[in-house]
């Protein structure tokens, strides 16, 4: 012990090189400060021109993994593009196709940021190919026809007279109904109907492949009957993906608001995974400076507060500021990026490295007040808290770097940044800080040192009553622990986004208002019939509501079709505009030709009764009206039967349809550059519900084991992730434990040290399952950083304990230095949940909450147990400390009441009046 009554810092080989370095840092403090800023600045300005922003979550996954190899040759085969969507709602078709063609050709007009825009399916090229469609026997039907016009289409119009029509159907058999329909339109013209009766039978023709209506007009992406509509487009690679996405999708909005104001009766939208990620993106770099700026200054209020002071609270945010320059370069020189999760890295390292200054100015100011000079009183502080900070710093690191170990690349990633990131904090602090410290106060002697906040009287109950306060913590404890049963994790990823943002809003409404979710399964076949037969399996799964594909909709090669179309083409090869002008028979003719059509029918014939009727009409009507109501329909029906004519030849392309005859922008999102066929399945229901996709991932998988696409990814990266976060965990408690064995060399103090953070755990968990809180891929990571920041208070209690000589209580200094660090973390950390985005919310309410816990643990129950061994007789292997480091001799104990200013400063709080005994 010294004169002041506190006990000596620690003599070991940390401790001395430790104040080796801050004698040489005080003894050059200017350059030292040059030096540091120096770097500082030549890493950022590096990070502001090498580092890149990585917006997709596929960033976040391990490329070796299988299901993200899979992915990959996907990729490869397809491109890595998805789909941004343009909605268009209105009140039906007429009001959004419009704006769909608006929307299109404003887009065109921008190559530099979009390519394969599509909001219509030109069918003209396939339609020409239409009698491909067609059954065989539909077919050989058709071709048979066409025979039979062979005259006409030479010239021969005669068989067209109504006479030659009635001639002909009496020919053929009663079951042929050629006959039923030439007395129908018969009728109609002698009773002069308004609307033609064709005497032709119906063309067995489908001109609409693909499932689209009759006719030559595109068709337009519609849903929800034409109330939605949308363009599909994708974004042109530039190489940097934030760059890309920022860009495009600002001048796409830009588009969208000028459309917005000229058609204000619909409503437009944008969605589509790029568009969701890159707001995700957005909105978390927006939130992590809001409360990066948010925390720093709460941080530097709460220590100005704490301390009493200015000078010194701001002196530490200065080397902390230096640290996060430091960070910066490290992260482009050693990652080169930053991704979804590391975005967060600047409110981490905000919320912890600022702790190291606290525990170090603290006793600093202490050395101060009982007369040290500063360079004296830096050099003690480091060989005195310095080897508690040191220890603290490297186990939090750790902590953080053993994350590197999981597989998932987001939370490893995440882990290198912030473990290389509090290390640089951690020497800023011991390296800029003193010399900060030095530079400010070496020529202030004599100056009023600031008086830190006291917390005695909160601490007295731990002392004087550890029994009760053990109790009273574990029965608290057990009962929040409860609260774990009511657990849960959350994997819907929607539910992590702010509730703003508009792809958000939009991509909910299309799940559950629409079938063009942007979400679907991916099957890659080689052959026609591979992927008829997946696509076959694929639609009988209970998970899945429908598929999307080309090939289907494109008829198998035929040989014989060929030929018989062939056939039919050359056939047609020569058609007249426009029908000759045929004369007219006799109504007298025509009437003797009913009858006799009548008499060979049989009086029992329905037939017979209307043939009658249609000779009583004909006989009703003048020879001249009868005549031209006859030439009429003789025109009609020719007319009709050559459009016919027309309309088969314009279909009879003998070439086969191919992926060619469709739309570029329709093929490039079906057709891969090697030929892969893709196959789109759709589930039913909502795949954002992780029991959903869970069935719907098993079930697709029972099908094409080699399935992939963006339900599949995020189910396997949400249970990577979930997985790695407890192996975070684990890999860092085995970090932290061998430094604290290697630090403290006794289990004993180990446990110690480790208590307040394994009570914490259990009691931030039960917590959230009394709230209500859900775990999530973004909160999950509270499971390797509780351990980082809770195990730092542990370590520098135990250390007070150890440097007191196992005294009971906690001396001021380190009790307030707990206190602040821990307000200041849930500062830095609390700042997070005025962010819109949920994940970065969810992420700082558990945090704070975890923080909280650590520490009342710190600072009501680790005291207590303390005090309550604090008669333990087996002493460590540590010899009895010197206050100063060139001492030579003990110190008898002095009355510590001598001296005021002493007693706070360096005995531990008051209250328990057993003598206590070295441990």
């Amino acid at each position: 012990m010294t004169t002041d009554g506190s006990s000596s810092p620690s003599t070991s080989l940390i401790a001395r090189a430790l104040g080796g370095l801050t004698r040489g840092v005080v003894r050059f403090p200017l350059a030292t400060v040059m030096v540091s800023l120096a770097v500082a600045v030549v890493a950022t300005v590096l990070a502001s021109s090498r580092m890149e922003f990585k917006t997709s979550r596929l960033d976040l996954l391990n490329p070796q993994s299988g299901y993200n190899r899979l992915w990959i040759e996907y990729i490869e085969d397809f491109g890595d593009e998805d789909d941004v969507v343009v909605v268009v709602e209105g009140d039906d078709a007429e009001q959004v196709v419009p704006v769909l063609r608006e929307i299109a050709v404003a887009l065109s007009a921008e190559p530099q940021h979009f390519h394969a825009i599509l909001h219509e399916i030109d069918l003209s090229a396939i339609r020409r190919k239409g009698l491909y469609y067609l059954s065989e026997p539909q077919l050989a039907e058709l071709a048979r026809m066409t025979e039979g016009v062979e005259p006409l289409v030479r010239g021969d119009w005669s068989a067209l007279q109504l006479s030659a029509m009635l001639e002909e159907a009496a020919q053929q058999p009663r079951a042929d109904p050629s006959l039923d329909r030439l007395v129908t339109s018969l009728s109609a013209a002698i009773a002069d109907e308004p609307q033609y009766r064709s005497p032709w039978p119906a063309m067995p023709v489908e001109a609409t492949p693909i499932d689209t209506p009759s006719g030559e007009a595109p068709e337009y992406l519609l849903s929800n009957g034409g109330r939605l509509g949308f363009v599909l487009l994708r974004l042109v690679d530039k190489g940097d993906q934030l760059d890309r996405g920022t860009t495009a999708i600002a001048a796409l909005r830009r588009h969208l608001d000028l459309v917005r104001v000229r058609h204000r009766e619909v409503r437009v939208g944008l969605t589509g995974l790029p568009v969701m990620e890159n707001d995700e993106m957005s909105e978390s770099q927006r939130s992590s400076i809001k409360a990066g700026v948010l925390s720093l200054f709460g941080v530097a209020c709460l220590f100005i507060a704490a301390f009493g002071g200015l000078r010194h609270p701001l002196l530490t945010i200065g080397a902390l500021l230096v640290g996060l320059a430091w960070t910066l370069g490290y992260i482009t020189l050693g990652v080169g990026h930053l991704n979804i999760l590391s975005v967060s890295f600047g409110v981490i390292l905000i919320g912890l490295g600022i702790d190291f200054g606290i525990h170090y100015v603290a006793r600093y100011l202490q050395k101060r007040r009982i007369g040290r000079d500063s360079a004296t009183a830096l050099v003690e502080t480091a060989m005195s808290v310095g080897p508690g900070v040191l220890t603290g710093g490297v186990t939090t690191a750790l902590a953080f770097f053993a994350s590197g170990l999981t597989p998932f690349t987001g939370v490893a990633e995440l882990g290198v940044i912030a473990g290389g990131g509090i290390l640089l904090c951690l020497l800023a602090t011991l390296v800029v800080l003193p010399a900060l410290i030095q530079l400010v106060d070496a020529s202030r002697r004599g100056g009023t040192i600031a008086e830190p906040i006291s917390i005695d009287g909160a601490l007295i109950p731990s002392v004087r009553f550890p029994r009760a306060v053990l109790l009273g913590g574990a029965i608290a404890t057990v009962a929040l622990s409860v609260g774990m049963t009511r657990l849960w994790y959350d994997h819907n990823l929607l539910n992590l986004q702010s509730e703003n943002l508009e792809s958000v809003r939009w991509e909910r409404k299309l799940l559950g208002e629409s079938d063009h979710s942007v979400w679907y399964a991916l099957s890659v076949a080689h052959s026609r019939d591979e992927l008829l037969a997946r696509k076959e399996a694929f639609e009988r799964l209970p998970s899945v509501e429908r598929t999307e594909d080309l090939v289907s909709h494109l008829p198998a090669m035929n040989p014989s079709k060929q030929r018989t179309i062939a056939s039919i083409a050359e056939r047609l090869a020569v058609l007249p505009e426009r029908p000759r002008q045929l004369g007219v028979d006799a109504p007298q003719m025509l009437g003797e030709q009913l009858e006799a059509i009548e008499r060979q029918l049989g009086a029992r014939d329905p037939l017979a009764e209307r043939l009658f009727q249609l000779r009583a009409d004909l006989r009703a009507l003048p020879d001249e009206l009868c005549r031209q109501r006859l030439l009429r329909l003789q025109q009609q029906a020719a007319g009709d039967l050559l459009n016919q004519l027309h309309v088969v030849h314009a279909m009879a392309d003998p070439h086969p349809p191919s992926v060619h005859d469709l739309p570029e922008s329709l093929v490039t999102r079906f057709v891969g550059r090697d030929g892969g066929q893709l196959l789109k399945i759709y589930a039913r229901g909502n795949v954002w519900d992780m029991d959903q996709l869970e069935t719907f991932v098993k079930q697709v998988r029972s099908v094409d084991p080699r399935a992939t696409g963006k339900p599949l990814q995020t189910y396997e990266a949400s249970r990577q992730m979930q997985a790695s976060y407890v192996h975070a965990a684990i890999y860092s408690l085995i970090a932290v434990l061998i430094v604290l064995v290697i630090d403290f060399r006794r289990w004993s103090l180990v446990l110690l040290a480790l208590l307040p953070v394994a009570a914490a755990v259990v009691q931030m968990f039960g917590l959230m399952g009394w709230l209500g809180m859900p775990l999530n891929p973004a909160n999950m990571i509270v499971l390797p950083l509780i351990l980082g920041i809770g195990i730092d208070d542990g370590v520098h209690l135990v250390h007070d304990f150890r440097r007191r000589d196992g005294q009971s209580g906690v001396s001021r200094s380190t009790a307030t230095a707990v206190l602040v660090t821990s307000l200041t973390t849930m500062v830095g950390f609390g700042s997070l949940m005025i962010s819109p985005h949920q994940g970065l919310q969810s992420l700082g309410r558990v945090l704070t909450i975890g923080v909280s816990c650590c520490l009342i643990n710190s600072l009501v129950i680790l005291p207590a147990v303390l005090s309550w061994i604090g008669g333990d007789d087996d002493p460590p292997a540590e010899e009895e400390a010197h206050d100063t480091p060139d001492a030579k001799t003990s110190v008898r104990r002095q009355d510590t009441t001598t001296n005021r200013d002493d007693r706070p400063s360096d005995q531990p709080v008051p209250g328990d009046r057993r003598r206590s005994r070295t441990y």
